[in-house]
């Protein structure tokens, strides 16, 4: 398994701390950065910063789909490419997509022709339908918020529809958000937050949750009854006190090609808190 990381800019480091945290990871011996996108070019200006600064390969993961043509992100995502010789990856997801599965297939196929030879493009998938999408089409899988059951039946229907369309099995990635506090419980409740705005927000990431079997928890979380239980937060990603996440990280990344440390800061914009997590989590 391959190790890479991710800082989000939403967890409101300064430029200056996204860098020092970069060069970081990089001495550490993380393989990749990886960062979110909006629809825009900010993303792939980070990244060509983001290699300029420790010479990392980097990623977007991912792009939305519905916020830009392929025109779009085939020029940003050829600029990069070529910038860093190479060491660039593109994911996409379908954003605000309606019938995304159907849409996908019609957008990866506009954009890999658009592309010159050589970029990989990741699709964001989380049902079955999108997977299967990705394993007849894309490079890798960027899977997000899975359990390790999940990330093994993911990998299955990938690689199952990439062996009906005569294809490599392609690379299966994800994100596992990762928070690292001396206070334990500051860790958890990062960790916490971040998965009820998605557990709790948008269809497709609830019916996620669902198939992962926490239905009534989420209902329950609905009505204002309590926090989280340890179980989800358990299959969701990794949060604790130094010496403890590390275990959590790999129990989640066991079915993984590529496990991404997804960095969530205590509090925000706190440089010192994402540099405990990357230490805790790199690289053996």
């Amino acid at each position: 398994m391959r190790l890479g990381f991710s800082i989000d800019p939403r967890q409101a480091l300064s430029e200056p701390d996204e860098l020092t945290l970069v060069e970081l990871g990089a001495r550490l011996g993380y393989e990749s950065a990886w960062t979110p996108s909006g629809p825009d070019a900010a993303a792939f200006d980070r990244c060509l910063r983001w290699y300029r600064a420790s010479g990392l390969p980097t990623g977007i993961s991912v792009v939305p789909a519905s916020g830009q043509p392929p025109a779009f992100y085939a020029e940003q995502a050829r600029r990069v490419w070529e910038e860093t010789g190479g060491r660039f990856t593109l994911g996409v997801g379908s954003g605000q997509m309606p019938n995304a599965a159907a849409g996908m297939r019609r957008y990866v196929t506009e954009l890999r022709a658009l592309l010159p030879d050589g970029p990989p493009i990741y699709l964001a998938a989380l049902g079955p339908l999108m997977l299967g999408v990705a394993g007849e089409l894309a490079d890798g899988v960027a899977l997000n918020w899975c359990s390790p059951e999940q990330a093994a039946t993911s990998r299955d229907l990938v690689e199952c529809a990439a062996r009906d369309a005569g294809r490599p099995d392609p690379v299966v990635a994800a994100y596992i958000r990762t928070s690292v506090d001396p206070n334990p419980a500051a860790a958890r409740s990062a960790l916490g937050t971040a998965a009820l705005r998605y557990a709790l927000g948008p269809g497709h990431y609830r019916r996620h949750f669902a198939r992962m079997g926490f239905e009534e928890e989420l209902r329950r979380l609905e009505a204002g009854d309590g926090e989280p239980s340890d179980t989800l937060l358990a299959e969701a990603g990794a949060a604790g006190a130094p010496g403890e996440v590390r275990p959590q990280l790999q129990r989640l990344a066991e079915r993984l090609d590529l496990a991404i440390v997804r960095v969530l800061v205590t509090p925000a914009g706190d440089a010192e808190s994402a540099r405990l997590t990357l230490e805790e989590c790199r690289p053996a």
